[in-house]
């Protein structure tokens, strides 16, 4: 089933869930929708976004700020997790090593499954500029509903 499927037959505490542009800037005013933070792409098991820095995503040396990363990773490692399997899942842990700094441009994020389960999941995020890895997450999430 397609991620427009999966969204228009998915009931989540008494409402459908429908791919519209609320859904696409996560949810209305929320943390992502201040950021910046796009999503691009969504499917069972695999979610991609982006966000193109701006000062506003710096700590004081001016590079992008380690909480942005973890930020997009949980984000969308949680809208994956709610896609692939019943219930309402939510993080739990959230896991982010740097590997490379970013100043400016566009920041491509990239999650995937790595096991599913009906109480828990656990998700894989990598962080990219220019395609070069600049960080990697591993979210666990739980179902708490």
């Amino acid at each position: 089933m397609d991620f427009i499927g999966l969204l228009t037959t998915k009931v989540k505490r008494g409402y459908k869930m429908n791919m519209n542009e609320e859904f696409m800037s996560f949810g209305g005013e929320t943390l992502d929708t201040y950021l910046g933070h796009e999503l691009i792409e969504i499917k069972e098991g695999y979610v991609k976004s982006k966000l193109l820095v701006n000062n506003n995503h710096k700590q004081p040396m001016g590079l992008v700020h380690g909480g942005i990363y973890s930020t997009l990773s949980e984000t969308i490692c949680s809208y994956g997790a709610n896609v692939t399997q019943e219930g309402t899942f939510v993080g739990v842990n959230n896991n982010t090593d740097f590997l490379s700094s970013v100043k400016e441009g566009e920041i491509i994020c990239e999650a995937t499954l790595i096991k599913g389960g009906k109480s828990y999941q656990l998700w894989e995020s990598k962080i990219f500029h220019n395609d070069k890895l600049c960080a990697v997450s591993k979210v666990r999430l739980s179902r708490v509903g």
